[in-house]
């Protein structure tokens, strides 16, 4: 999800206010699904749109090296400046040390930051995407319209 810098504030401030008291964040993996839908109807008036990294491999550490690879030259290219990832805290060393080399490798000036989810409410965003596209069926589908593709990283 690229957000541009002019609209951040406004995108962070819409996602706090749709935390319920005692919420600290949205969190789909959480939420009802009527909440879940009413949340993506949200998303869906901020007007941004959102890419999928698909990676089917079986170790996590290894899919989120590969999709991290990956995704750099698609920040570079348009001139993203900041990446802000979700912390995992045992794997945000090994993160950073993967970036640095596809940032070296792309040539860009991309910075990249790890947050805990409460810190950043727009990665409540990526998260509800990933979760939908990830759930499948009609959750696929309401996705669908707020994504400009997926990206298939283990196609032949």
């Amino acid at each position: 999800m690229i957000v541009p810098i002019r609209k951040l504030d406004v995108t962070r401030c819409a996602m706090r206010r749709l935390t319920k008291p005692g919420q600290r964040r949205v969190h789909f993996n959480d939420e009802g699904d009527r909440r879940r839908r009413e949340v993506l109807s949200r998303i869906e008036d901020f007007g941004l749109r959102g890419l999928i990294w698909h990676c089917r491999e079986s170790n996590d550490v290894r899919a989120r090296q590969v999709c991290l690879t990956d995704v750099v030259p698609h920040l570079v290219d348009p001139g993203v400046s900041r990446l802000v990832l979700e912390s995992c805290q045992h794997q945000d060393a090994e993160d950073r040390r993967v970036l640095a080399g596809a940032v070296r490798k792309a040539g860009g000036g991309l910075s990249y930051a790890h947050f805990k989810p409460a810190e950043d409410p727009v990665l409540w965003i990526s998260d509800a995407l990933a979760w939908c596209y990830g759930a499948g069926g009609d959750w696929r589908r309401r996705v669908s319209g707020l994504l400009d593709g997926v990206i298939d990283l283990n196609r032949s």
